[in-house]
C-alpha cells in the first residue's frame, strides 16, 4: 500500500506550484482595474468628489494588497510541503525525517503509534489506515502514518522470539509504567515471591486512554534481571494464580495478549471507581466502572474474585456502588499492601538536636493533601522547634496556603529514597482531602516499618490498628509533643508500629495469603488469614 501511495504522490508532483496563480485568484486583476480607475476619477471636474473617489480606491487596493499577500503565503506554504522530484525509493527514505508536523497533527500521530506499539494493533491500525487514506489531509502526515505502521511492522519480524510456552506459580497483570503506590506494591510483591522460589510472568496492560508511549518503570525492568519474565503476545502459559492489579487498566483490553490459563484468577481493588466521593455520595474523578472491568475480566478469563486492599475500599464499594456488583464475587478479606520490614527497619530514633522533625512523604497531587489552609497549617506546626521535611513535591499545599511556611523543606519526587528520608524524621504525619478515598495507604505503612510513630486522622484506624495514632488537625502539635517529651511512650508506639506490620504486611502475611489460594509456597503457614487489623486494640488516640 506504501509503494501505491507514493506513487500517487509522484503524479502529483508539480502541481502545487502550477495551481499558484490559481490559488491566488482574481486579486491582481482587481489590484490592476483599481489602479486604473485613479486617474480616471481625477479627471472628474469636481476635485473634492475626485480626492473621494481616489482615496475610496486607494483603500480599497490596499484591502485587495493584503488579500493577495495572504493567499500567495499559503500557496507558497502548500509547495513547500508537496513532495519534490524524486525518486520513490529517495521519497520512501527521506520523507518521513525531512517533513516537519504542527504539534496539532504531531499529537495524534504519536497517540496512535503508541497504542499500535504497545498491545492496541486492532483498535489502532484501522484509525491509521483512515487517516493515511484521507485525501483532505496532509501528504506528510499521512505518509508519517503510513511510516510509522511500517517501522511497527518490521519491529515485529526483527524482534520475533520463540514464544515462551511452560508453567508459573504467578502471573501479575497491571500497568507496569506508572510513578507511585501501585508500582510500590507490584514491586514490593514481586520480590517477596521470588525470594521465596515462586516463578513469576509479568504482564504490562497499560490503559487505553492514558499515556500509553511511557515505558514499563524502571523499577519493574529491574525484576526481570531478578527472575520475573515479562510475558508478549504469543505466549502461552499457565499458572497457579494470576494477579490484576490496578482496575482501570481493563476499562479496554489489550488487543495482543499472550495466552494464559490460570488456575485461579484475582483483582485487586486499589482505586475505587471514583478517586473522591461529595457528602452526597456523588462521585468525583471518575477512575473506571465496575460493569465494563467485570464484563472484559470475564471474557478474557473467565471467573474471579476480587479483593478491596483495605477497608475504606470496601466501605465506599458497598455504600455508593451496591447496585453494580452483580456478578462480582467480592472476598470478605483484604489484600494488603506488602513491603520487607527488616529493610526499612532504621536501629533507633534520631539523634536529638533540639528540634522536631515531622515529615510524609507521597507523591504530589492536590487529593493527597488537606484542601482546607487552617487543618493543613496546624497538621504540620509552624512552630519555632518544628522541622517540616516532604519528600514528593510540595506543590499542592504551596497552592492552598499561598506560600510554604519557612519550617518546610521540600524534596523533589525521587530526590531522597524513602528509607532514607524516613530514617531523618521524628514522626510522620499523613493527612489527605476529607473527600479523597485512600484506598490503601501505602505511605504510612512504609512509616511505621521504619519505626516511626505515625499520625493520621482517626478514619485509617480500621486499617492500621493501633500500628497508628489518630487525631484531629488541631490536636497534631501537642500529640507530637507528648512523644517526644516521653522516650518510653515513644519506644511503646514504635514497637506496636513495627508489630502491625509484621503481622498484616510482610512479605510473610502476603506468602500466607497466595499459600491459601492454591500457589505451592515452600515453608509456607497456610492457617488460614490474618485477622484484620482493625480487630486489633486500638492504640493510644493522643
Amino acid at each position: 500500500m506504501r509503494r501505491i501511495f507514493l506513487r500517487r504522490l509522484r503524479t502529483r508532483i508539480g502541481r502545487p506550484l502550477k495551481r499558484l496563480p490559481r490559488r491566488i485568484g482574481p486579486a491582481p486583476a482587481a489590484a490592476l482595474a483599481g489602479l486604473a480607475a485613479v486617474p480616471v476619477a481625477l479627471l472628474v471636474a469636481d476635485r473634492t468628489v475626485a480626492l473621494a473617489v481616489a482615496a475610496a480606491v486607494v483603500v480599497l487596493e490596499l484591502g485587495l494588497l493584503a488579500a493577495l499577500l495572504l493567499r500567495l503565503e499559503v500557496a507558497v506554504k502548500e509547495a513547500a510541503v508537496a513532495p519534490a522530484e524524486a525518486s520513490e525509493a529517495a521519497a520512501s527514505e527521506a520523507a518521513p525525517q525531512a517533513w516537519k508536523l504542527p504539534a496539532r497533527k504531531l499529537r495524534p500521530l504519536r497517540r496512535w503509534a503508541a497504542r499500535l506499539g504497545r498491545g492496541f494493533s486492532a483498535t489502532a491500525l484501522p484509525v491509521m489506515y483512515g487517516y493515511a487514506d484521507n485525501e483532505k489531509g496532509t501528504y506528510p502526515f499521512r505518509i508519517a502514518m503510513l511510516d510509522a505502521i511500517v517501522e511497527w511492522r518490521q519491529g515485529l519480524r526483527e524482534g520475533r522470539t520463540e514464544p515462551l510456552r511452560g508453567h508459573l506459580d504467578i502471573v501479575l497483570v497491571s500497568n507496569l509504567n506508572l510513578l507511585g503506590g501501585t508500582t510500590a506494591s507490584n514491586v514490593e510483591e514481586v520480590r517477596a515471591y521470588l525470594e521465596a522460589g515462586l516463578s513469576v510472568g509479568l504482564l504490562h496492560h497499560p490503559v487505553f486512554e492514558w499515556n500509553v508511549a511511557r515505558d514499563v518503570n524502571p523499577k519493574v525492568a529491574e525484576l526481570l534481571d531478578e527472575g520475573a519474565v515479562m510475558l508478549r503476545p504469543g505466549d502461552e502459559v499457565s499458572c497457579d494464580l494470576m494477579i490484576v492489579r490496578f482496575p482501570p487498566s481493563l476499562a479496554k483490553l489489550l488487543d495482543d495478549r499472550p495466552e494464559i490459563k490460570p488456575a485461579r484468577t484475582v483483582l485487586l481493588i486499589n482505586q475505587t471507581p471514583f478517586e473522591a466521593y461529595g457528602p452526597d455520595g456523588t462521585g468525583r474523578h471518575f477512575s473506571w466502572d465496575i460493569a465494563t472491568v467485570r464484563d472484559n475480566l470475564r471474557s478474557w478469563i473467565g471467573d474471579s474474585t476480587w479483593y478491596a486492599i483495605g477497608p475504606s475500599v470496601r466501605e465506599t464499594l458497598e455504600r455508593h456502588h451496591a447496585g453494580e456488583l452483580d456478578g462480582v464475587d467480592l472476598s470478605e478479606d483484604y489484600w494488603y499492601g506488602s513491603l520487607d520490614p527488616g529493610l526499612w527497619r532504621r536501629e533507633g530514633p534520631r539523634e536529638p538536636d533540639g528540634t522536631v522533625r515531622v515529615g510524609r512523604h507521597s507523591r504530589d497531587h492536590p487529593l493527597k493533601w488537606q484542601t482546607i489552609a487552617e487543618d493543613l497549617r496546624t497538621a504540620h506546626p509552624d512552630a519555632e522547634d518544628f522541622e517540616v521535611h516532604v519528600l514528593g513535591g510540595a506543590e499542592s499545599p504551596r497552592r492552598v496556603l499561598g506560600r510554604l511556611p519557612e519550617n518546610w523543606t521540600e524534596y523533589p519526587f525521587g530526590s531522597v529514597g524513602p528509607i532514607d528520608f524516613l530514617h531523618s524524621l521524628d514522626v510522620a504525619v499523613y493527612f489527605t482531602a476529607e473527600e479523597y478515598v485512600e484506598a490503601f495507604g501505602r505511605s504510612p505503612m512504609e512509616a511505621m516499618a521504619a519505626g516511626l510513630p505515625c499520625i493520621m486522622p482517626p478514619r485509617f484506624r480500621p486499617l492500621f490498628g493501633d500500628g497508628g495514632l489518630y487525631c484531629e488537625p488541631g490536636e497534631v502539635e501537642d500529640l507530637v509533643r507528648g512523644l517526644m517529651a516521653d522516650p518510653e511512650r515513644y519506644r511503646r508506639q514504635s514497637e506496636r508500629s513495627l508489630a502491625a506490620v509484621r503481622e498484616h504486611f510482610s512479605y510473610e502475611a502476603l506468602l500466607r495469603r497466595v499459600a491459601n489460594l492454591g500457589v505451592r509456597v515452600p515453608g509456607a503457614d497456610t492457617g488460614g488469614p490474618a485477622e484484620p487489623v482493625g480487630a486489633a486494640a486500638e492504640g493510644e488516640a493522643r
